[in-house]
């Protein structure tokens, strides 16, 4: 199954795939942390047809759908200049977002992910990776597996967002 797994570049063509998929893979795996199981805050902040529109009218964020055949399993989110701590614009790729469906986790995929992220950060000679995790989140032991190292902890504001799931980690990983 892993062979067949691609990562296709989107536009602004891909907008209504990429808001259908958001809106299927979030709740799957954030309800819970949300005050009456209701993600549409961060639903609309990150995941709306207008929040898509203003990230691709900004060069530096590119979206790719993980697709298998014709079926998308999910999307990365990546700026590609991205500043952190003590590495540029130039240094610095930022893994902003990755999301599978429920479905399409457990099976390698997000190590794939990972591998093609690695891959195009070494092909634009980026000298580390970065992201933010939740604390509490399952990915977190799967970025450490990887290498990346936690360098910074802070939590989130957002209203609704129950407060045992604030907690966020700063993860880079040195290429």
């Amino acid at each position: 199954m892993l062979s067949e797994i691609r990562f296709e570049k989107c536009s602004k063509k891909d907008i209504d795939i990429l808001t259908t998929i958001s809106q299927s893979f979030y709740p799957e795996h954030y309800a819970h942390i949300w005050q009456n199981q209701d993600p549409s805050f961060y639903l609309n902040l990150s995941f709306s047809k207008k929040a898509f529109e203003k990230d691709f009218n900004i060069e530096n964020i590119i979206y790719y759908l993980i697709k298998k055949d014709d079926i998308n399993l999910g999307l990365l989110k990546i700026r590609k200049d991205e500043l952190v701590q003590d590495y540029t614009n130039n240094e610095a790729l930022q893994l902003e977002k990755i999301y599978l469906l429920q479905s399409s986790t457990g099976l390698g995929i997000g190590k794939k992910a990972m591998q093609f992220i690695i891959e195009y950060a070494r092909s634009i000679n980026k000298k580390v990776i970065w992201l933010d995790v939740m604390t509490t989140s399952k990915a977190l032991d799967f970025y450490k597996k990887i290498g990346f190292a936690t360098v910074y902890h802070y939590e989130l504001d957002y209203p609704g967002l129950k407060d045992g799931y604030r907690g966020m980690q700063r993860m880079i990983l040195k290429l």
